[in-house]
């Protein structure tokens, strides 16, 4: 019996819980694909640190052609960041989310050691509604998202249809943008915004002191002087 492999055929790339389709041939190598993936969703910065994953959080082998590395017609892929490691139109901010953040990063930092969260919306509107704290390594000089929640988040947000639209994370000091939160956003798409806050967010929920900054299209990060030019605040 004769076993006929398809030598062109499409499949499914999800990046920050939106679907696209890609086409595909059996002997070109996955960092082809890869590369079709990133150009599609107009990925521009650090986009050296994406790699495809399969729904069970393996990855798949770049150094292999698409039919060795076994990838099937209409298999759904994963593009995400290997790790992510920290730190447009304006978003409206839900009014809970603001102090859901700030009680968050509190409870999981205790003053003592960075932490992170992610402001979610739905992939149809300009709303933040949702705050996600991820399962993380900290200490006080940095965090890191542990891989398999971030498969996992993935995989929810595209389910959701719901997509990052920020991060916020904590420094002991003075806020900035380390060269870590630089290249190790987990959304890397002109726009993202980013959101450092001082003294391991102690104190009041407010963005007043926090250093805020959006990607542009160069890949480059630029400080904004208000978190007002991108968010609408409650």
């Amino acid at each position: 019996m004769n076993v006929t492999i398809e030598k062109k055929f499409r499949t499914e790339v999800v990046y920050n819980g939106v679907e696209k389709p890609i086409q595909v041939e059996a002997e070109e190598r996955v960092t082809a694909l890869i590369q079709r993936a990133i150009a599609a969703f107009g990925v521009t910065q650090q986009p050296h640190l994406l790699s495809l994953f399969r729904q069970d959080g393996t990855v798949v082998n770049e150094n292999q052609s698409v039919e060795q590395a076994g990838l099937k017609p209409h298999e759904v892929l994963l593009l995400r960041p290997n790790a992510v490691k920290g730190g447009s139109e304006r978003l409206k901010v839900a009014g809970e989310v603001l102090p859901a953040t700030f009680r968050m990063l509190q409870e999981c930092g205790q003053g003592q050691c960075e932490c992170v969260v992610y402001w979610t919306g739905s992939t149809s509107s300009g709303e933040v509604d949702g705050v996600e704290h991820p399962e993380h390594t900290r200490s006080p000089f940095g965090y890191e998202v542990r891989s398999q929640w971030l498969t996992d988040f993935w995989k929810r947000l595209a389910s959701s249809r719901r997509s990052v639209r920020a991060q916020v994370h904590t420094h002991p000091d003075e806020p900035f943008h380390s060269s870590s939160d630089d290249r190790w956003p987990i959304v890397s798409q002109a726009g993202f915004i980013s959101i450092v806050l001082p003294n391991f967010a102690l104190g009041r929920p407010t963005l007043h002191n926090a250093w805020v900054g959006v990607i542009l299209r160069d890949g480059r990060w630029r400080q904004l002087e208000s978190a007002s030019e991108v968010l609408v605040m409650p």
